[in-house]
């Protein structure tokens, strides 16, 4: 089972009906023994990393986000919720990358953009997409190219648009918006171990 958590002020009911697509076994929820019996976990974009932040904690799951060992997908600004901590705000995330998220001045990012990501290093979500796939990005957040890195975005800065360490994956880009390159990428981690 796949289990989308909602911590409010996210796309998760859009996600879902988009993953089912691709798999009956998706539900969301805010409760911990579906985040508990989950095979898999996605973590959905949402409108604001603080409130995103004080969600998890008023549901208890903060903690257990962060000791869970099971595949964790963090999408958009679920990626930033991923990291050590938002730089801008001082904000302590979950810390499973250890890199922190920062704010960005690139307008068109903020607003919504198709954009072509570059795959640096060997990616097991990555694996069936194609150089010309474009897929749309829309954060007021970045996060700079790491160690975790998979694939970057080089438009007015350069961006890690996807991270992966052991089962951990974050993608900065909606697969929803992104169409057949998104659906690529869900496919992929739907069949991940």
């Amino acid at each position: 089972m796949i289990t989308i958590i909602d911590y409010g002020n996210t796309n998760a009911n859009e996600l879902a009906e988009f993953l089912k697509g691709i798999s009956n076994d998706v539900i969301v929820s805010d409760a911990e023994a579906d985040i508990l019996k989950a095979g898999k976990l996605i973590l959905p974009d949402s409108s604001e990393i603080p409130h995103s932040v004080k969600a998890l904690h008023l549901l208890n799951l903060f903690s257990v986000l962060r000791m869970i060992k099971k595949p964790i997908l963090g999408i958009g600004t679920g990626m930033d919720l991923m990291t050590e901590s938002f730089k801008d705000l001082n904000l302590t995330c979950l810390g499973c990358f250890p890199v922190k998220c920062v704010k960005t001045d690139d307008e068109a990012l903020s607003k919504g953009t198709f954009l072509k990501i570059d795959i640096i290093k060997e990616s097991f979500l990555l694996k069936d997409v194609n150089a010309t796939d474009e897929f749309y990005f829309q954060n007021p957040c970045i996060i700079p190219v790491n160690e975790f890195t998979t694939a970057v975005v080089r438009n007015s800065v350069e961006f890690s648009a996807a991270m992966e360490k052991n089962h951990l994956f974050g993608i900065m880009f909606d697969p929803v918006k992104s169409g057949e390159s998104g659906i690529k990428v869900l496919e992929k981690f739907v069949e991940q171990d």
